[in-house]
């Protein structure tokens, strides 16, 4: 097996990886925004039940115990759906992947800078490499599944538009000066 040929398939994992940890990176995001929403929501709710059934204790208007009643039916519903979800539970597990991923990632980096230095033989190339594709499949398996608005955030974030396809181009934008593979990308 040529070393080329090893350099290409590391770098289209390296792509992999770097996108699917930027994209948990804003699955994070997004799910610890949806909890702090629901966190305040809850609040409001429970102020507005509260204040509605203290006023109407102590006014004798009926229709404020109506919209203490209202307030509190809302409440109840709101509580409910919450049980349905724990968005901070899986913040922490996009936390996790992506936290794992980052040191994947950094692995890639410093196996590519070994097979631009020469450093490595083809049978060590192709073992490392082994080693951290297997690495990165068990934590695609076992990491939550991520939305497509958290892809489109990572992907705007990395500033690209294919998916799981990388140019030599787009992987040099990841990559430190002396790694990458473009002219108009490397140092002399």
């Amino acid at each position: 097996m040529r070393v080329d040929v090893n350099l290409d398939l590391i770098r289209e994992d390296f792509g992999r990886v770097v996108y699917t940890h930027k994209t948990h990176e804003k699955a994070r995001e997004l799910c610890t925004r949806h909890a702090t929403a629901s966190k305040w929501m809850n609040i409001v709710l429970n102020a507005l039940t509260f204040g509605g059934v203290l006023t109407s204790v102590t006014s004798e208007n009926r229709d404020l115990l109506f919209v203490a009643l209202f307030f509190a039916t809302l409440t109840a519903g709101f509580t409910l759906y919450q049980l349905s979800f724990n968005p901070t539970q899986e913040a922490a597990e996009h936390r996790d992947a992506a936290k794992c991923l980052l040191k994947i990632r950094d692995s890639y980096i410093h196996l590519l800078a070994d097979v631009e230095g020469n450093a490595l033989s083809a049978k060590e190339v192709r073992n490392q490499r082994d080693g951290l594709s297997a690495q990165s499949q068990k934590v695609f398996l076992t990491a939550p599944d991520t939305s497509s608005k958290a892809y489109s955030l990572a992907r705007r974030a990395l500033k690209e538009s294919e998916d799981f396809t990388f140019s030599d181009e787009e992987i040099d934008k990841f990559l430190p000066m002396n790694l990458r593979r473009t002219t108009q990308n490397r140092v002399s």
